[in-house]
């Protein structure tokens, strides 16, 4: 009896404890935020409308479709904790209505559910978006890094050209060194699509042209705190030839006002945006905070800033990537070089070409490249780089080699194509590099987060031929795949599609920076002497500029000429980031054709 009574007290027991766990599981919340859907709502999808889900969670996660309902397909089911999306998608019409329950169930929480239900209906005809799409699809289907998951997607082509692009490679999983995660766990594509707004071209010496773009001036900006609410938008760089260079706008000055109104951190982002990428001819009074000898904000009797108005009127124009070059010849005679090249555009590869020769004539025996805002652009001017920094030490050496899809490499027996450095023969200039060769050993380079692509490329590929290369900076980006463009034409419009199409590699078979390459020498621009706070920026080849500071002297072991201390901004202003957007045609690693470049074609390698 007492053993009858003992079993059934130990089964209560049992069972009450369940219970318990059970209503405390039904009483946790969800574990999930900032979803796209109302617990238990009924969304609506379709053969030609699929659903994009998006939503935060605060731990690892799973998205379930109820079983039996195998028509409704997911494109992610699992993930970890951050800001995720995923697209629900109908596999084929129907002949009458159906619904499906999807449940996200985040770690250690309740689930999350919604239904969706598909109407029976017909496909439209293609809008002109679709037809866009369909010449997209063709292209990623052929020539995108990651094809062979792509293919396999269920796609929704009467989507707007750009959602169908993105929410097609946002929704893969194998295409990690395109979707990459930022620290906040959202993600960003390098692939891009972009509508063409071609203004005008010239070919000037070059086989690849000119391109001309609206712009104000500026190369790019950082946003400086002064007070709670006011924001200065400091330049980082100024194209020469340009209205804010005509109207004597210069790198580090202190943009206070745009047309009359203060820059804060509510508009700080509409106004970069504005200034950066004009649409047309528009105009914009900017009023600069005037500072003295030592960087310090002037104020007049009154205590007033003393301020002063620009009006500038942005305008179609070539945007020069050489911002500034010369040669630094310091106490002891020694000659460096110093060149601030903003992105590999092809079309001023003459006037790169030039300033290489310079610094042969002047018989520079270092080189200081700075590449901190330079994103990245064509290979063969990366190579055309490269080549004149090495000389002779490149000749027939390998400067590249490139990784295609699956597909693409069973043409050469799934190996790699090398392409030498163009030493010998440049073939966008139809010429020899040898009148600007310099021979160097070894290289100095001026980094940060902007640093990618093409100017990786540099990197990787000089240090792949023994080259020294001496990075002084920040970590760059980790960008070490590229892009073959393509363009779509559909009646009056023409569209730009940029996929990650290869990876590449240099002569030693080393291609994964994925991450980034360390400097060797790690100091921050905007904050040299590490208290926090901003250091007002110098103009380019200035002597106390931080980073070209400490690159003179590691080459010479001296001190730079100048003898002033960092100068930081007025109310120890702190510096933080804009919008990252890019250049259509000119950032990334692009490469117009499959093969490399003229006569550098050596073989196939097997890796």
């Amino acid at each position: 009896m007492n053993r009858i009574n003992y079993l059934a007290f130990f089964l209560l027991a049992i069972v009450m404890i369940t219970t318990s766990c059970n209503d405390d599981k039904e009483d946790r919340p969800s574990g999930i935020a900032n979803q796209s859907w109302k617990e238990g709502e009924v969304l609506t999808i379709s053969t030609e409308k699929d659903l994009t889900i998006r939503f935060t969670t605060y731990g690892k996660w799973v998205a379930t479709v109820a079983g039996g309902a195998d028509w409704c397909k997911l494109s992610q089911t699992s993930g970890n904790k951050g800001s995720h999306s995923f697209m629900v998608s109908a596999n084929g019409a129907t002949t009458k209505d159906r619904t499906a329950t999807i449940t996200v169930n985040a770690e250690g929480s309740r689930p999350s559910s919604f239904k969706v239900t598909q109407k029976a209906g017909s496909l439209p005809e293609d809008t002109g978006d679709a037809i866009v799409n369909r010449e997209v699809n063709k292209y990623l289907d052929e020539m995108y890094l990651w094809n062979e998951e792509y293919k396999s997607l269920k796609k929704n082509f009467s989507q707007g050209y750009e959602d169908f692009f993105y929410n097609n490679l946002y929704g893969m999983t194998t295409n990690t060194l395109d979707k990459k995660a930022d620290g906040n766990g959202n993600y960003h594509l390098f692939s891009y699509i972009v509508k063409k707004k071609t203004i005008g071209t010239t070919r000037a010496a070059t086989q690849i042209e000119r391109e001309l773009e609206y712009s104000f001036g500026f190369t790019g900006m950082i946003a400086v705190e002064i007070s709670n609410t006011q924001i200065v938008l400091c330049p980082q760089g100024i194209y020469p030839d340009s209205p804010a260079s005509e109207n004597g706008i210069n790198r580090g000055a202190f943009l206070y006002k745009m047309n009359g109104k203060d820059i804060t951190k509510s508009n700080m982002n509409q106004v970069f945006m504005q200034l950066m990428y004009p649409e047309s001819s528009v105009a914009a009074t900017l009023t600069e905070i005037e500072t003295d000898e030592n960087g310090n904000f002037k104020y007049d009797e009154s205590g007033n800033l003393c301020t002063r108005e620009s009006a500038l009127s942005a305008r179609a124009m070539y945007k020069n990537p050489i911002l500034h070059h010369e040669v630094i010849t310091s106490n002891n005679g020694h000659k460096t070089g110093y060149l601030v090249y903003e992105n590999f555009d092809a079309g001023f590869d003459d006037v790169l070409f030039d300033v290489f020769k310079e610094f042969k004539r002047e018989g520079i025996q270092d080189l200081v490249l700075d590449l901190r805002y330079n994103g990245g652009g064509h290979v063969t001017t990366a190579n055309l780089i490269a080549s004149c920094l090495a000389g002779s030490n490149c000749r027939d050496k390998v400067f590249a080699k490139y990784r295609y899809n699956e597909e693409r490499m069973k043409k050469y027996s799934n190996s790699r194509l090398e392409e030498n450095f163009s030493y010998g023969w440049y073939a966008n200039l139809k010429t020899s590099l040898t009148a600007a060769a310099l021979g160097l050993n070894r290289l100095y380079c001026l980094v940060g987060s902007g640093t990618a692509s093409a100017s990786e490329l540099v990197i990787n590929a000089l240090r792949g031929i023994g080259i020294d290369v001496v990075l002084i900076g920040k970590r760059t980006t980790g960008k070490n795949v590229g892009m073959e463009p393509k363009e779509i034409t559909v009646e009056k419009d023409t569209y730009e599609v940029v996929p990650i199409t290869f990876q590449t590699y240099n002569a030693k078979g080393f291609g994964e920076y994925e991450n980034g390459f360390l400097p060797d020498i790690e100091l921050d621009e905007t904050d040299a002497d590490g208290d926090g706070y901003f250091n007002t920026y110098f103009h380019f080849g200035h002597p106390d500029e931080p980073l070209l500071a400490r690159a003179i002297r590691e080459i010479t072991g001296e001190q730079p000429i100048g003898t002033r201390s960092l100068m930081r901004a007025p109310a120890n202003g702190k510096a933080f980031a804009l919008p990252t957007v890019q250049r259509p045609g000119h950032y990334g690693m692009i490469k117009t054709s499959e093969l490399p470049a003229e006569n550098a074609l050596t073989g196939i390698a097997i890796q």
